[in-house]
């Protein structure tokens, strides 16, 4: 009988810890949460909520809706991080407001009165392409945003069993052949394994960084007395 080939066997069995570890993921996840006897701080919250003024305006419906498909809240560690995270999402897209914005996909489930409650815009993608977003033309009294503490009210339940067999699993996936197999399914690049040309460009730019140390004039100098002797 013909012996199986040992690349296709080794993908048999990458396979089949690949199998493995995602029922112990399943497993952990299905374990769920504690809840902790006393909340325990954990940062901020930056984030935008409906008052109570929304009652006033006779769209209200719409405005909630349409509030409803924001990203509403982004978390920091401190105050600065938050208000950097949320200054990120405002800004995406060169356009400054005070709230983020929407995309086609999610302008498209809106109701009819949601959508004429939105201005459409269109930018470039880092592949010069043109997309389509939408401000969100909020009412100023309908909303407010405000930082909010943040807490840890949950704990995650862990079990030892299942966290050795992970690793065992993970051990097995980084033995040689096995890690290339992986490498291939999910098309990694193995930057240690640096080319050869890539390698010859680091050292001439090393030795050029060697040569910036000194001034021109001086090399000039050395190679002309160089050359007398």
């Amino acid at each position: 009988m013909r012996p199986a080939h040992i690349k296709g066997q080794r993908q048999k069995e990458v396979r089949s810890i690949q199998r493995k570890q995602r029922k112990i993921w399943a497993a952990q996840r299905n374990l769920g949460y504690i809840k902790l006897e006393k909340p325990i701080r954990h940062g901020w919250f930056k984030e935008s909520v409906i008052t109570k003024q929304v009652e006033k305006y006779k769209n209200q419906e719409y405005i909630i809706e349409l509030h409803e498909k924001l990203l509403k809240s982004f978390w920091g560690r401190t105050k600065e991080e938050a208000e950097s995270k949320w200054y990120e999402e405002i800004s995406r897209y060169l356009i400054h407001k005070d709230l983020p914005t929407i995309s086609r996909r999610s302008f498209n489930k809106l109701s009819d009165g949601a959508q004429r409650m939105c201005v459409p815009f269109r930018y470039y993608t880092k592949e010069k392409k043109v997309r389509l977003r939408f401000y969100v033309n909020l009412p100023k009294g309908s909303y407010k945003i405000k930082f909010t503490r943040a807490y840890v009210t949950h704990s995650k339940r862990i079990d030892p069993k299942l966290e050795s067999e992970d690793a065992l699993l993970e051990q097995k996936l980084l033995k040689h052949g096995y890690f290339e197999e992986v490498q291939k399914q999910y098309n990694w690049k193995d930057h240690w394994q640096t080319p050869k040309l890539r390698k010859e460009k680091l050292q001439t730019n090393s030795k050029l960084r060697d040569l910036k140390k000194y001034n021109i004039q001086d090399i000039i100098n050395e190679e002309i007395s160089w050359e007398r002797n």
